[in-house]
């Protein structure tokens, strides 16, 4: 178990190497995406399944629930979310990417939720970034393109509580 997370360790310091983005505990989704996809598909790989804390930008074009979430997102509503009991959202890696070049990530619907819409709502609608800091399993999958197969990512948290908007408290 030692050896695995000094592993894991190793990786995350190497995808930081000349990105000192780092804010707390938790690595800028640039080190590890670009354009919605792995930057280094051998080196995220090596993070599936494992429990990583990222920050990034919410893609207010990709946002994803039920009824109810279409109620409070208006226009923003990007459809269903990927199950009755799931919502997402997009991560981007800077506030300027566009819409769609960012990875998903997947939350239960929950107490916490709504709350968090309406902020997303908020910024989108006065035109700024959202600046997120998220908690949750990293997993990865294959992203064949006609040229070459590259390596696609999502995440998965456990509660909307491990989405933090604003600096993240670095005793976490």
């Amino acid at each position: 178990m030692r050896i695995k997370c000094l592993a894991i360790m190793l990786v995350a310091a190497l995808l930081l190497v000349g990105c000192n983005q780092q804010a707390g505990d938790y690595i800028a989704a640039s080190s590890i995406s670009k354009d919605g996809l792995a930057r280094d598909g051998d080196a995220v790989r090596k993070m599936d399944g494992q429990e990583v804390k990222i920050w990034g930008f919410v893609d207010s074009g990709n946002i994803y629930g039920d009824a109810s979430a279409q109620e409070i997102l208006g226009d923003w509503w990007s459809g269903d979310g990927p199950s009755a009991t799931t919502w997402r959202f997009n991560l981007k890696a800077k506030p300027d990417d566009a819409v769609g070049h960012s990875f998903e990530v997947r939350v239960p619907n929950d107490a916490g939720r709504n709350a968090l819409l309406k902020g997303f709502l908020a910024d989108a609608q006065a035109q700024r970034p959202t600046r997120v800091y998220v908690k949750g399993k990293l997993l990865t999958f294959d992203a064949p393109t006609n040229a070459s197969s590259l390596t696609g990512l999502y995440m998965e948290l456990q509660s909307s509580d491990d989405i933090l908007i604003g600096q993240p408290d670095d005793k976490e």
